[in-house]
């Protein structure tokens, strides 16, 4: 990771919600839940059980998840 990289990922929180999640990637919090619901995008953690269980992204994860979709021209 950079050195502006490692600077942005120290000042944003460890875990960021469906919301924060959507608007760094542009993408729709709908996108990001069929992502989940097909195993295709970041990690996530759920906090609680159940159908109400709140979901949140760990920066770590997402971070890797963008690196790992990265491509470079040749």
């Amino acid at each position: 990771m950079t050195r502006n990289a490692n600077v942005a990922a120290q000042s944003r929180p460890r875990l960021l919600t469906r919301e924060q999640v959507a608007e760094l990637l542009a993408v729709s919090t709908g996108t990001l839940s069929r992502w989940a619901a097909d195993r295709q995008g970041p990690p996530f953690v759920k906090l609680g059980a159940g159908d109400k269980a709140a979901v949140r992204y760990p920066a770590d994860g997402l971070d890797e998840f963008i690196a790992s979709r990265t491509k470079h021209p040749k």
